[in-house]
């Protein structure tokens, strides 16, 4: 399918996007399979077609064919798929015999960025948060007309669509004056200029679930933008994130944290008060425990958001070497130090008896 694609749809290079719409749609209309059925050349061109316009119905694509030519159309959405809302209306309006009016649409979705402290992500929390969107106009109702400012549309009678003959057929569209509503709006409603819609602050409550983390998405069904021609309203999407903690960091479900304990807490073992999410716990230091030593404390972490379990609390020791010592402490040190062969200290010994063998 390397043939030009404005020849395919029988327009001209210059062609504007209305134009090559309205050729699509009766080319497409006559090479439909529906109507051609068992024909090869029929479906090949149908096929050519649809190629050809998913193309030139898009800026980027139709600049790049008007600059290299040829543009394949893998992973352009070819075959029969990828019409969207054209062909939709197309195939409603002439095989099913719609109205031609334009179909209700949900309206478009929202997005809010939302930060949580730690301790709300962990536990969970209700937030307010106060959003600006479009709604349906008070004053018109969203129909973009002031009082008496409506009238029936003179080209379609007010049926939204309009007929016209291809050869033996008669193919009902959408109106182009009405754009499918069947009324013209003679006299703009003041509030809206028109448009039907007018700008609006709300307040919404979001419920934040115990165990959310950073990058997760919540969504809160119905709070969007309000749809076209009576359709759903859009979604409001809250996107997460979480304050970092003084003390935790967070592995997944668990949280890790930094402990501080002295020398001799470490050589002669200690119990300890490790802070925990919710206040504290106690956590026994062994005799002989070593710096970057890590303990676990099962349950103490963050509850996962879809299954309930809860993860666990890492305690990282770090020992803290005294920087001033008094002169009777000094002397006590050494009198330590004078009773105590640091080589035979099974770690200590380990450490050097790798270093004699790299230096033999």
């Amino acid at each position: 399918m390397a043939n030009n694609y404005y020849e395919i749809l029988g327009v001209t290079k210059n062609a504007s996007p209305e134009d090559i719409k309205n050729s699509y749609k009766k080319l497409a209309f006559k090479y439909h399979p529906d109507r051609n059925p068992g024909d090869k050349n029929a479906e090949e061109k149908f096929k050519e077609i649809n190629e050809a316009y998913q193309v030139l119905n898009d800026r980027n694509k139709r600049a790049r064919y008007d600059s290299f030519g040829h543009i394949s159309s893998d992973g352009m959405g070819g075959g029969f798929s990828g019409f969207g809302d054209i062909f939709g209306d197309l195939f409603d309006d002439v095989f099913t015999g719609g109205t031609g009016r334009r179909r209700a649409r949900q309206g478009a979705s929202l997005q809010h960025d939302l930060e949580v402290d730690f301790d709300e992500a962990a536990f969970g929390t209700q937030k307010e948060i106060k959003i600006r969107k479009r709604k349906l106009c008070d004053d018109c109702s969203g129909s973009g007309a002031g009082v008496g400012g409506e009238s029936i549309c003179d080209r379609c009678g007010g049926r939204g669509s309009v007929a016209f003959s291809q050869g033996p057929f008669s193919i009902s569209q959408g109106c182009s004056s009405c754009g499918g509503s069947g009324k013209i709006i003679t006299n703009p409603c003041n509030s809206c200029r028109g448009s039907g819609l007018s700008y609006t602050e709300k307040v919404v409550s979001v419920n934040i679930p115990a165990g959310i983390s950073s990058g997760m998405r919540l969504v809160i069904r119905g709070e969007g933008e309000p749809g076209a021609q009576g359709g759903p309203p859009g979604d409001l999407y809250i996107q997460v994130s979480v304050k970092e903690h003084p003390i935790f960091r967070r592995d997944g479900n668990d949280i890790v944290c930094d402990f501080l304990i002295s020398f001799t807490q470490a050589a002669l073992g200690d119990e300890v008060d490790v802070p925990i999410l919710k206040g504290t716990t106690k956590m026994k230091i062994p005799a002989g425990t070593q710096p970057g030593q890590t303990f676990r404390l099962r349950g103490k972490g963050l509850v996962d958001v879809e299954s309930g379990s809860l993860g666990d609390q890492y305690v990282l020791i770090k020992v803290v070497i005294p920087q001033k010592l008094t002169r009777k402490q000094k002397e006590a040190l050494k009198e330590f130090a004078g009773s105590y062969n640091e080589r035979k200290e099974p770690l200590i010994e380990k450490y050097f008896n790798k270093i004699k063998n790299l230096v033999r």
